[in-house]
């Protein structure tokens, strides 16, 4: 069988399909001759994490209405006859490319957005009771291909370039013993708790692990955040790498990292895919949908406010903080006990 997968974006929507993907390869077992993926040109990178990928069809979002791209893309995208796609994304764009690839069982949503269940030739609905997007691609994967066995988290590929390129980073930080990563900053303003509550948090954390290492990821444009959460500490001593590494060095990164204290973000679903506890700060959105996804392992902590989750970019209110209704040191505690069970922590 050759397998087209369509999930092009976002960066945590395309980490939530790797447990349901994991799971077909493992039902088709040595059926399957062939698994092509379509993503976002800037996403392609995160495949390398995922085993078993043999082709990349690389979408040029920003680009693909100038008529060169878009038939570089359909020419790309039908160099395969594929038996099966299968849409785990369930939009217009997404739908369209199931029914451009020419596969004869085309497969996804019937809850699609967008008209994409139009393009499909068999269509299924999640159960009511699944909430997580994790959950939902496993459903569409044991509804279309019976005889699955448990959705799991997979073990993914970390290259050793890129860990060896996260050493090379990771030597600045100050201290040396576990490593905490934090992504204090994201897309949507009214996701992004403020950079003293994150000072506060790390002040609070150092003084309890004497030599914890801590470093600050996030884009070229989100150093002056980080900046910022430094300025604030008065004991901690974060290192910024924000903008200092591409796509898969975060991946090398947070796969030397012992846990990671993070907005609602892309991130925060890479290290929930390596395994790496989360303790994750949820406001606007719903950590029941998207939250970092593995039983056990991650803590949340949820904003109080009424309007929480909003959904909205932008503060409803006004401006209010969601970390209003967040204890700094209740953060912190949970942090530290993640990071004990790294070992070596010295505590004072």
């Amino acid at each position: 069988m050759r397998l087209l997968v369509i999930k092009p974006s976002s960066l945590g929507d395309v980490v939530h399909a790797f447990p349901a993907v994991d799971m077909l390869r493992r039902r088709l077992g040595n059926e399957l001759e062939s698994l092509t993926w379509v993503v976002n040109d800037s996403l392609a990178g995160i495949l390398g994490m995922f085993p078993g990928v043999d082709r990349i069809v690389k979408f040029p979002r920003s680009k693909i209405w100038h008529g060169d791209a878009r038939r570089a893309f359909l020419e790309d995208l039908r160099k395969e006859n594929y038996d099966v796609s299968i849409d785990f994304q369930g939009l217009l764009r997404s739908g369209l490319m199931s029914w451009a690839s020419r596969a004869p069982r085309r497969i996804g949503f019937s809850t699609g957005r967008e008209g994409s269940p139009f393009f499909y030739t068999e269509k299924y609905a999640p159960e009511a009771k699944l909430r997580h997007a994790v959950e939902k691609n496993g459903d569409l994967v044991r509804q279309a291909f019976p005889g699955c066995d448990e959705l799991r988290i997979p073990d993914l590929n970390v290259n050793p370039e890129w860990l060896t390129a996260a050493d090379s980073l990771l030597a600045d930080c100050e201290g040396d013993g576990p490593v905490l990563a934090v992504g204090c900053s994201s897309r949507w303003p009214s996701k992004n708790w403020p950079t003293d509550f994150f000072a506060t948090v790390l002040d609070a954390v150092s003084r309890r692990l004497n030599n914890v290492r801590i470093w600050l990821l996030g884009a070229p444009d989100e150093r002056p955040i980080c900046d910022q959460v430094i300025s604030g500490c008065k004991m901690a001593k974060p290192l910024n790498l924000a903008g200092k590494s591409n796509m898969t060095g975060l991946v090398g990164l947070l796969a030397r990292s012992d846990a990671l204290l993070t907005n609602d973000s892309g991130p925060m679903h890479i290290a929930a895919a390596l395994k790496k506890p989360c303790v994750a700060l949820f406001g606007a959105t719903n950590p029941v949908l998207t939250g970092p996804y593995g039983p056990g392992l991650h803590v949340v902590f949820r904003s109080g406010c009424s309007k929480s989750p909003c959904f909205k970019k932008q503060c409803p209110l006004n401006g209010v903080q969601c970390s209003h209704w967040t204890d700094a040191e209740a953060v912190a505690d949970t942090i530290v006990a993640k990071l004990g069970k790294a070992g070596g922590v010295q505590q004072s």
